[in-house]
């Protein structure tokens, strides 16, 4: 039986995950992603593999419509942060596609955030515009002057550009122009037919526990624990959290639970700029800031800036209300900064804290036995 890892390789793992990589950008490495996507279809990591080599490769429409495919799955599945990471990872590539605008605008508007959903909408709008279709136009403007923040400048844009539209004679399309698609593409029908979402398959066994219920990063439980009683943890916890975003039966979005799981998709996606700017917008408030801290410093560390990921970590075990397993995960983050920097007396000292609060992990006493030899004389 394979052994499990522990506590301070899970912990490492998160580290590593995003370290460059040389990437195989050949047509064999292609095929060999499609042709093991044909067996597994709802492995949206495979699509968004396949999608990075076309773009690696200057096959920008390629790549863009790998891209749309993985969106729209994960939109189909609920997996909604990563769907608006990944359209928003088209836009970067195409900032005028009306496949991602359209949709970032409907998956907005439903979460009820209108400002965003305005914006998404109104670059919709100008395609239609611009592309002579005045009839698609008009209903997407309907819709906006419906949910904008701020009507007046789009009901003067209706009356400068429809003058002879009535507001309160709707379009009976403008309700349905940006609801989801009926057709079944055969994509969508794969996705029904299997009835299967391989979640260890879809992002890869590399992802880490984060705990993001609450603001302790691993609850009143250790990731030992969870493996034993068959909890989930890992990937699973991850799309646990993504699924559970919105807060069910209100129809209220939670900002800070939006802005945090939006900074884990965008990490995924390696997006680690925009993970971070979420996590800026997270740590305004008390809700899920250790779990932000504890995220900016994996981003900066595998970054490289080892100072800044320092800092984070720092900023963590001074916050208020810290439990026994927060202080036990900062503590080991800690240590391995300090590490990698090469202050190897403090990193002992980190990691025999830690220890104290964790004598059984085996994995952290072995560490603390290889800086006792790097520390000798």
């Amino acid at each position: 039986m394979a052994k499990k890892l522990g506590f301070l390789s899970r912990l490492k793992g998160v580290f590593k995950r995003q370290k460059v990589q040389a990437v195989d950008i050949s047509d064999g490495a292609i095929e060999s992603l499609e042709e093991q996507l044909k067996k597994t279809p709802n492995n949206f990591r495979l699509r968004l593999k396949i999608a990075d080599i076309y773009l690696t490769r200057g096959d920008r429409e390629q790549a863009i419509t790998e891209y749309c495919n993985s969106a729209r799955l994960y939109a189909e599945n609920d997996f909604i942060p990563l769907a608006i990471a990944t359209y928003k990872k088209i836009l970067n590539e195409d900032p005028e596609n009306l496949d991602a605008n359209l949709e970032l605008g409907r998956i907005y508007q439903q979460k009820k955030f209108y400002a965003d959903a305005t914006s998404y909408l109104k670059k919709s709008f100008d395609y239609y515009h611009t592309n002579g279709q005045q009839d698609k136009a008009l209903q997407l403007l309907e819709i906006i002057i419906e949910i904008a923040p701020e009507k007046e400048p789009y009901q003067s844009l209706l009356k400068k550009l429809f003058p002879e539209h009535q507001e309160n004679t709707k379009s009976i399309y403008s309700d349905i122009i940006v609801a989801k698609k009926n057709e079944l593409t055969d994509i969508d029908q794969l996705t029904i037919s299997d009835s299967f979402f391989d979640l260890g398959e879809s992002l890869g066994t590399d992802i880490e526990n984060l705990e993001i219920e609450d603001d302790s990063i691993f609850g009143s439980e250790t990731l030992s624990d969870a493996d034993e009683k068959g909890e989930p943890h890992g990937v699973e916890e991850i799309f646990k959290t993504l699924r559970s975003t919105y807060n069910e039966g209100t129809g209220e979005s939670d900002p800070d639970k939006f802005h945090y799981n939006l900074a884990l998709a965008y990490n995924e996606l390696k997006m680690p700029e925009q993970a971070l700017l979420e996590t800026e917008e997270v740590l305004k408030s008390n809700n899920f800031r250790l779990s932000a801290l504890l995220l900016r410093s994996q981003i900066f560390f595998s970054q490289g800036s080892l100072s800044t990921a320092l800092a984070q970590v720092q900023q963590g075990l001074l916050e208020k209300a810290l439990t026994m397993q927060d202080f036990l995960t900062f503590k080991l983050q800690l240590g391995l900064i300090l590490k990698e920097m090469g202050h190897y007396p403090q990193a002992l000292e980190a990691f025999r804290e830690a220890h104290s609060l964790d004598p059984d992990n085996h994995d952290l006493a072995e560490e603390i036995e290889s800086l006792e030899n790097i520390s000798e004389p």
